[in-house]
């Protein structure tokens, strides 16, 4: 303090119990802090960082923290899995045991936070929340991607399409609501206006709560153990449900925005039939600010407001006169979001769920440094190289069950042994074959080998060479979908991605096609996005799926290597690569094509229509005319 003091000093008096809701005084002492250590273990004396809450650093997480209102809520549920897993996926960037230079040597090690304690930074703009983690200001950046009304935002892929050290590592789902509230300042003109005996005098004795440490029966503990509770209860003027249908009946106007008009219309019409006048105001980022200086606008100018200050007891009283000129002022009614408002102690709820039907969900990417090697190292410059790179990476991320794992494993151990037996027996056929040829004379212990037992060396080696690569190749069934979305530059050869839309749309896996900015330019093609949702059963491969479900690797694989074949020189790049939780599929299933079943059935309906149609074109537009003009000729020559 100013003085020296360890902490701000007040002297007691009678409002003692009000004034330590003021989180001026509210105060824990060091010795109280150092005694709260993370949940989450301790870290090495080696960290540079501490914290007063344990050893591992907050993580810092930026979000729109304001624009619809439910940043909040995609915040709160990414907090929940995260202390829930004491981790974030981190799009298999662990486990490939690399690294690279400088910036990225600490990227992605997600288990180093305490995610009990975090630290919430809501931006404005979803810009703002990528270049927050650009700059190393965050740890993560939380940005919507997918709204069910107006489809992928293309703000979002765009901005992190531009940021080659961003990718999305997992995706949260959100609800948002509308709920109708009014304007504090308003509701007290009101209320301090009415008279005495009236439901709205009896509002002036409710005690008002207030944000805080140390709050009197609020239930407000920021930052105590439950940590980032979106769901407190809020600051401001308490009110029952009796109050609430009292203010609802007192409110003249209502004010809502185009996408809040759209979502509440049923409600909306309602109020417009019983005399309440509706006003839409212009779209805009922050709804609620315009909103209240509406409402302050309207306050009435004769209220008087006097404050006396006693030096002496340090007492502050406030005295405020009001007329009954307030009784006549319009209440205004604003349909905003509810995770506005209830965060607000400016605002009070009216009707907490003021929309026609379900809340929508909106779905959230949670964007980190999460570098990618194939940008960066040379030894990932081939088609090969990136495949397997990335084929690994999201197995990691599908997470296989153990039980799965091991036989995979030990598939490929047995793999090697199988192609160490193939180079040998390949060995064995060349040496007896070459010297069968060239009339050479084989070295004593070896005169068995003939040119048919060379042959059939030969071939066994090919058999056990495929074998072993297929052994090799071997794939778990993962634990869960991954979530991939694609970039591609159209430009020449690259303009149209249909040859990998058939390749999933035959194996029957979830996609869809994305353009990401504006394309009416013949010159400048806009880059397209594609959200692909891969099965668990998609990244298996073994001797069944050999022959069941895809010759050369998983399906997976295949994907991945067809998409980085035609694209060279970092044409396609991906976006993100996300975890599929229960219940997080969005795009509608394909139905896949088998070549015993589906490919035969669809070439024979395909060949009888065909033959149907030219069959009967040919018979009744040529052969019986013909037929019709030589029964003419003929009956005429016989007459003749």
């Amino acid at each position: 303090m100013a003085d020296g003091a360890s902490r701000p000093w007040k002297r007691r008096t009678m409002m003692a119990f009000a004034e330590d809701a003021d989180p001026r005084f509210s105060y824990t002492s060091e010795e109280e802090v150092s005694k709260k250590k993370s949940r989450f273990g301790l870290k090495s004396s080696s960290d540079k960082v501490f914290k007063d809450n344990g050893d591992k650093p907050r993580p810092k997480i930026a979000f729109t923290g304001e624009e619809w209102g439910f940043g909040y809520t995609a915040t709160e549920e990414f907090l929940k899995r995260a202390r829930s897993n004491r981790t974030v996926p981190d799009a298999g960037f662990g486990a490939m045991e690399l690294r690279v230079e400088r910036e990225f040597d600490d990227a992605s090690k997600n288990n180093r936070f305490d995610y009990q304690h975090p630290d919430t930074q809501p931006l404005r703009t979803k810009e703002q929340a990528l270049m927050a983690v650009q700059q190393n200001t965050a740890d993560f950046a939380i940005v919507p991607f997918y709204n069910p009304y107006s489809g992928y935002d293309y703000e979002s892929l765009r901005a992190v399409a531009s940021l080659s050290r961003m990718r999305g590592v997992q995706q949260v789902e959100a609800q948002d609501w509308h709920c109708l509230a009014v304007h504090e300042s308003q509701l007290y003109d009101i209320v301090q206006s009415s008279h005495p005996g009236t439901g709205f005098s009896a509002l002036q004795r409710r005690m008002r709560k207030s944000w805080g440490l140390v709050d009197t029966e609020s239930g407000n503990m920021p930052g105590g153990e439950a940590g980032y509770d979106g769901e407190m209860p809020r600051a401001g003027l308490p009110i029952d449900m009796a109050d609430q249908k009292m203010i609802r009946d007192r409110i003249d106007m209502v004010f809502a925005a185009p996408e809040a008009a759209r979502r509440c219309k049923s409600k909306l019409d309602g109020m417009r039939a019983i005399g309440v006048e509706v006003q839409e105001i212009p779209q805009m980022v922050e709804p609620h600010r315009e909103l209240a200086r509406r409402a302050r606008s309207a306050l009435s100018s004769s209220r008087q407001t006097n404050t006396f200050f006693d030096p002496i007891s340090g007492d502050t009283r406030h005295f405020s006169s009001i007329g009954t000129e307030a009784q006549n002022s319009k209440l205004y009614g604003m349909v905003i979001p509810y995770g506005v408002a209830m965060r607000s102690s400016d605002y009070v709820i009216i009707d907490h769920n003021f929309e026609q039907s379900d809340p929508m969900k909106t779905r959230f990417m949670v964007v980190e440094n999460n570098p990618d090697h194939t940008l960066y190292e040379d030894r990932y410059r081939t088609t090969d190289a990136k495949t397997g790179y990335w084929t690994k990476r999201l197995a990691t991320i599908a997470n296989p069950h153990f039980g799965d794992a091991i036989p995979a494993g030990l598939m490929r151990m047995i793999g090697m042994g199988v192609g160490a037996l193939a180079i040998l027996l390949m060995v064995f056929g060349l040496y007896g074959w070459s010297a069968s040829m060239t009339a050479l004379n084989l070295p004593r212990g070896l005169e068995w080998i003939s040119s048919l037992t060379a042959t059939g060396a030969l071939g066994l080696g090919v058999a056990a060479a495929i074998g072993s690569f297929v052994m090799l190749s071997s794939q778990a069934t993962g634990s869960r979908g991954v979530r991939v979305m694609f970039l591609f530059r159209r430009d020449k050869t690259a303009a149209s991605i249909g040859d990998i839309e058939d390749y999933l749309r035959n194996y029957g896996v979830r996609h869809t096609v994305v353009r990401i900015d504006e394309d009416s330019n013949e010159g400048s093609p806009a880059s397209m996005v594609l959200d692909v949702e891969f099965d668990p059963e998609d990244f298996k491969y073994g001797l069944f799926a050999l022959l069941t479900r895809r010759l050369r690797g998983s399906v997976v694989n295949g994907a991945v290597k067809k998409a980085f074949a035609r694209w060279k020189n970092r044409g396609v790049t991906i976006l993100a690569a996300m975890p599929i939780e229960a219940g997080q599929a969005q795009l509608p299933k394909h139905q896949p094509r088998r070549w015993w079943s589906e490919a035969i059935n669809d070439w024979l309906a395909d060949a009888t229509e065909t033959w149907f149609i030219r069959l009967s074109r040919i018979l009744f537009f040529y052969i019986f005319p013909a037929a019709l003009v030589l029964a003419i000729v003929l009956k005429f020559l016989n007459a003749w």
